[in-house]
């Protein structure tokens, strides 16, 4: 009879899923240390436990309680593959939780005894991410992406010689003295540095400092992470790396909108971005260290085996709300933790910019660029939701290049040539002309409505991130928005497009995470950059299928009409803090009163809110905190309008989406956005007219 523990490292024979355990047992550390007297797989689990204790200064006292759980490939043919996985979680008193997982290296010296099976193999990474070994691994990833991803309209093309930006900091390679240059249209390589400020001071180029910057920067004013980034450019050969804090001027705000209106093209023009990914702030640098415990011995049955016992590398490197604001759920998301870089606003933009993104995390290198994926422990597709939208991205911009108009079509004299078979079958050409036109049509449709989704998808990952001052959060995104407004041929309006601006305008706030509406205002109410809470929209692409129907065109039917919309545009590049802004629409108007309840909400009282009309009563999501004293504050018998806007088709679920507005305070003829309404039956069938606008009035409402 197999252990109830570890069940003496056998699989089931019927499996359900590889993604779900098929083995998961609940225990003390003293439930195992009696079964590891008797059971020599139970004695291995204790040791290489207690080798990972070891190692991260883990007091065996701590430990509250233990659970194992083994993964299996869904075919047996599979078993001694690396789609299997084992690991151990220990929950500690301090409410934190220790992932060890367990596995047998790739090389022929570490045998997996037959009489176990779905033994996981893996790679072992670096111990030292600074090491020669993880330095000759970024090399390799570097040198892939340059020969298969590089080439014409491919997704990691580049100038080869990209015009310089106005600073750079020279990394002394030849001298050895780091300083600040304005290369003046000179051109050459150079890296970008993505990194946490924090709130340890860090060097920054002021004013007053500029000049001094310019003959030389001491090495010891520079954060831990400089120095490891200046040190690193040296060792890839690169005279120049581009570092914000050093390379724009800080207290001069003409200078500051300037240069962050270039961020497009300074990360997507660098060869490559060093990412500090796991540092907190300046003091952090990049480097880390990846620890394993060896076991090695034979089993009863006489059969040698080696096993490595380390920290689980975690890949929930999410880009949603659980990245920012944490979860006290084991193993959702350790984001906010393990990658603090991930969690800020700027940082979005630089990632989903640059062409190769380097990354330093807590346990490992791992490298993302325009078409793959790479890591140190060989699973580079665990969760990295970023990644899949940056290649998403890199995607629609290739098929948005590919269906532009051949130049070879210019050369009238080669057509010339052949005159006689122009005229051989003049229907049939026609024929074949309307049938290029109506696909290539089509397929620019598709590749336009993909890009559409992507960017609601990106204001979906980007507005839970943490920003330092509200009024970055336009800013914040305004590189990947100029990149994105060529390839739309449309404007930017305060974060929504105008060529979709039916579309744009449904975005919803996350249930329970409002918060106070900044005033002065970032961006007209009608703009997701109004509020500071995390939105999202009803066709933002789910990660876990974001490779799955993408390029489906959800069933959609817009009621109102915009007539018109402008908003004020930044002196520098039109996407700047925008708080003025006028949306002029049309469409069915119903009058009604906001009323407020206290609802349960997670085993806290929480408070709800209703829009009830004459013939119906529907809960409202709204956009902000509407009891929070000031501007905004909102109180219960308010008078409100409900504009009827689109019946969006989700899967089985039909939803008609309607803005809830109230007057403004500002301007009596006009009207502000406070929230939404999400109403459908329950055979989830929406009417588009239902109780709520049974006798509503078509009206033109004016949005600041």
């Amino acid at each position: 009879m197999s252990c109830a523990i570890c069940k003496d490292f056998k699989g089931n024979t019927e499996r359900e899923s590889q993604f779900l355990a098929q083995h998961e047992a609940k225990f003390t550390l003293e439930d195992l240390r009696l079964s590891a007297k008797s059971c020599p797989c139970c004695c291995i689990l204790q040791s290489g436990s207690r080798g990972c204790f070891s190692q991260h200064g883990i007091d065996e006292s701590t430990v509250l309680s233990v659970e194992l759980k083994f993964y299996y490939p869904y075919a047996d043919e599979d078993l001694h593959t690396d789609h299997a996985d084992k690991y151990l979680s220990f929950s500690l008193i301090d409410s934190q939780w220790f992932y060890v997982e367990f596995f047998a290296s790739q090389d022929n010296r570490c045998p997996i005894p037959k009489s176990w099976d779905c033994i996981p193999t893996k790679p072992r990474t670096s111990q030292q991410t600074d090491s020669v070994r993880a330095f000759v691994a970024l090399k390799s990833w570097i040198a892939r992406c340059i020969v298969s991803h590089y080439h014409p309209k491919g997704h990691c093309d580049q100038q080869e010689r990209p015009e310089l930006p106005t600073r750079v900091v020279d990394v002394g390679l030849t001298d050895g003295i780091v300083k600040l240059v304005e290369p003046k249209g000179k051109r050459g390589r150079y890296i970008c540095l993505s990194h946490c400020w924090g709130l340890v001071q860090i060097a920054t180029t002021t004013k007053s400092t500029f000049e001094e910057r310019k003959r030389g920067i001491a090495w010891g004013e520079l954060s831990k992470t400089f120095q490891d980034a200046i040190m690193l450019t040296r060792k890839l050969g690169f005279d120049y790396i581009w570092i914000d804090s050093l390379c724009i001027i800080q207290d001069d705000g003409r200078d500051w909108g300037i240069e962050s209106a270039k961020m497009a093209s300074v990360y997507s023009n660098g060869f490559l971005t060093i990412a500090a990914t796991h540092s907190p702030n300046g003091q952090g640098g990049l480097f880390g260290s990846t620890r394993d415990f060896e076991l090695r011995g034979k089993t009863t049955h006489g059969e040698d085996y080696r096993l490595y016992f380390r920290e689980q590398i975690d890949h929930q490197m999410r880009m949603d709300k659980y990245a920012a604001w944490g979860t006290t759920y084991p193993r959702m998301n350790p984001t906010a933790s393990y990658f603090p870089l991930l969690t800020r606003a700027w940082v979005f933009q630089e990632r989903m910019l640059s062409t190769r993104v380097l990354h330093f995390g807590r346990n490992e290198m791992f490298f993302e660029c325009r078409s793959s994926i790479e890591c140190e422990c060989g699973d580079p597709y665990g969760n990295y939701d970023g990644s899949l939208i940056k290649m998403e991205y890199a995607d629609a911009i290739a098929e948005h290049i590919d269906g532009e108009p051949d130049q070879a079509c210019e050369e009238p004299d080669q057509a010339d040539e052949e005159p006689d078979q122009a005229y051989e079958e003049p229907d049939q050409e026609y024929e074949d002309s309307d049938q290029v036109d109506e696909d290539s049509d089509q397929a620019d449709e598709e590749t336009y409505y993909k890009l559409a989704r992507i960017w609601r998808t990106m204001v979906s990952c980007y507005t839970p991130l943490l920003l330092t001052k509200s009024k970055d959060r336009l800013p914040a995104i305004s590189g990947l928005a100029n990149q994105m407004a060529p390839l739309r041929d449309s404007r930017c309006l305060a974060g929504l497009w105008e060529r979709d601006l039916n579309e744009d305008l449904l975005w919803i706030v996350s249930t329970g995470k409002e918060r106070p509406r900044p005033y002065p205002l970032n961006a007209p109410t009608w703009s997701w950059a109004s509020v500071e809470s995390p939105v999202y929209y009803s066709d933002a692409t789910n990660y876990g299928k974001w490779r799955e129907g993408i390029d489906e065109y959800p069933p959609r039917e817009h009621f109102s009409v915009v007539e018109s919309c402008e908003s004020c545009w930044s002196i520098v590049d039109g996407f700047g803090p925008s708080a003025q802004g006028s949306l002029r629409i049309s469409g069915l108007v119903a009058q009604g009163t906001l009323e407020q309840q206290m609802g349960p909400r997670e085993k806290t009282a929480s408070t709800e809110y209703y829009v009830s009309t004459a013939k119906a009563r529907s809960r409202m999501r709204p956009d902000y905190l509407l009891d929070h004293e000031g501007p905004g504050q909102t109180n219960p018998l308010t008078s409100v309008l409900c504009l009827r806007m689109s019946l969006v088709t989700k899967g089985y679920d039909d939803m008609l989406v309607s803005l809830v507005l109230r007057k403004s305070p500002r301007d009596h003829n006009s009207f502000e956005r406070i929230g939404v309404l999400l109403d459908s039956d329950e055979s989830y069938n929406a009417d588009p007219i239902g109780d709520l606008f049974d006798s509503a009035d078509i009206q033109t409402v004016i949005i600041h």
